[in-house]
């Protein structure tokens, strides 16, 4: 019977990727013919009128199979769906085509929702066809973001241009890593602001708050580790500022492999920035106080949430997006199953920005070893002690996910290798958590002159790979101190 089941999955998917390689040939011509009819007549003409008729019938005929098209080009080749379409030589001309404006805007492809009507396929068409991209692809590629955004082209997405598609640029890495430090320091500043602004009572302006998430948004979407390296840091005169926006970080990190869209992304980063507003009416001896919390200390704790809601109202009314940074604001600190504080009169899971929010703000709070928290515990550490409290605390599904993005060694742990060198994680490979690459700072002679970068996953490192997690305080190693700030 088995043998029978296999046989008939194995002639369906046959029958499967026959079916797509037609569809996508079918696909990859048209939508050639549909931006060459574009870049020559206007949307209202009927020459253009016709061809773009035929290219939806196309796409309409792959929702016959799903709700997603995904037309890529990586590792050498195009795919519709993950099913590789095979050219001849007439369809020379389309490929180089594509080839060179998925290049000059840095993206592999794009996808097309179900959801996406054909006026809003006319406008992704002529605003491909048209686009002028400069010389620096980075820039056009954000360029092109920002003229979809501004069209309102939410159901055509731009996909990530493959890894392995990619060739290592140092020069472009360093001003990625350049990019991220300033939208992560704008960020800070926002924090600032908005706290500042808040104390004193003022409604608080958060257009730029807006605009810094979305800066952020890109930067993960363009370069993530570059991103969530930063989040190593801790040491700053204010705590709150950086909590915030590390806990905004690893949450938008999330929302991103969950596959959020942009404006749910954004709401997101409004919300999980904007988490502990609340705490602008707590006493700063309270927020600064390294001993335990005593009952009094933590009555006045608990009320944070309340009184971040009323802020948050208070700024923005009750739009979508408040509506949103309300939940994440007031829910944060209730777990999974429902209890934690503030106490709800009848138990109930948290909202999901609430649930996301929850486990960065806990990871983040116990890896800083501020304030409540005795000490700073190791990334290992700490993930060990969320696991223990998955399914009660913790949603256990986004917890995989959210170990999924930083790793079993997160970002900032102090291993030893099996070479007995010390290293500092610096970023993960999501398709190898248990090899990320490291930054080498010392050996048995004590730390080097130079720091050396090593991508543990790769076979250059003779087998080398992580031997343990070291206790970075113990040996007064502070991983942000390896941190290139320019």
């Amino acid at each position: 019977m088995n043998e029978i089941n296999s046989e008939k999955l194995a002639n369906k998917h046959d029958e499967m990727e026959q079916r797509f390689t037609r569809l996508g040939l079918d696909f990859l011509r048209s939508l050639y013919s549909t931006l060459k009819t574009a870049s020559l007549y206007e949307a209202n003409n009927n020459r253009y009128i016709s061809q773009a008729a035929k290219f939806r019938q196309h796409v309409a005929e792959v929702f016959t199979e799903t709700k997603l098209v995904s037309f890529v080009f990586k590792d050498g080749y195009f795919f519709l769906n993950n099913f590789r379409i095979t050219l001849d030589t007439s369809d020379q001309e389309a490929s180089e085509y594509y080839i060179e404006k998925f290049k000059r805007v840095s993206i592999g492809g794009f996808e097309i929702s179900f959801k996406a009507d054909a006026r809003e396929i006319d406008k992704f068409i002529f605003c491909f066809s048209h686009f002028k991209a400069t010389e620096d692809v980075d820039e056009s590629h954000e360029l092109f973001r920002e003229k979809l955004d501004n069209l309102a082209i939410e159901n055509i997405i731009p996909v990530k241009i493959a890894e392995s598609d990619k060739e290592f640029d140092p020069a472009k890495d360093k001003e990625s890593k350049t990019r991220a430090r300033k939208v992560f320091f704008q960020a800070i500043g926002a924090v600032q602001d908005i706290i500042n602004q808040a104390k004193a009572g003022a409604t608080i302006n958060l257009a730029k708050t807006k605009r810094v998430v979305q800066s952020m948004v890109d930067r993960i979407i363009e370069d993530e580790p570059a991103m969530m390296e930063l989040t190593v840091l801790h040491n700053f005169d204010n705590y709150t500022y950086i909590h915030s926006v590390n806990v905004c970080v690893l949450s938008l990190i999330m929302g991103h492999r969950l596959k959020l869209d942009k404006k749910r992304l954004s709401d997101l980063g409004v919300g999980s920035l904007l988490h502990d507003i609340g705490k602008v009416n707590l006493s700063i001896d309270l927020l600064n106080k390294s001993a335990p919390y005593d009952d009094s200390d933590w009555l006045q704790m608990r009320m944070h949430p309340v009184y971040g809601v009323k802020a948050i109202i208070k700024t923005r009314g009750t739009d979508r997006s408040s509506v949103r940074a309300i939940g994440a604001a007031y829910e944060h600190h209730i777990t999974y199953t429902g209890t934690g504080y503030p106490q709800l009169l009848q138990k109930r899971t948290p909202c999901l920005f609430a649930q996301i929010v929850s486990i960065c703000d806990t990871f983040n709070a116990m890896t800083s070893g501020r304030i409540y928290h005795k000490r700073r515990m190791s990334g290992d550490e700490v993930i060990t002690n969320m696991v223990n409290r998955s399914d009660i605390d913790f949603n256990p599904v986004l917890l995989k996910v959210f170990i999924n993005v930083i790793g079993v060694y997160p970002v900032g742990s102090v291993v030893r290798l099996t070479n007995n060198e010390v290293a500092i994680v610096s970023r993960t490979n999501p398709e190898n958590l248990e090899n990320p690459e490291v930054k080498v700072i010392a050996d048995r002679t004590g730390l080097k002159p130079m720091v050396q970068v090593i991508d543990l996953s790769k076979e250059a490192t003779d087998g080398v790979h992580i031997q343990s997690v070291i206790d970075g305080e113990k040996y007064n190693i502070d991983p942000a101190n390896f941190i290139d700030l320019g």
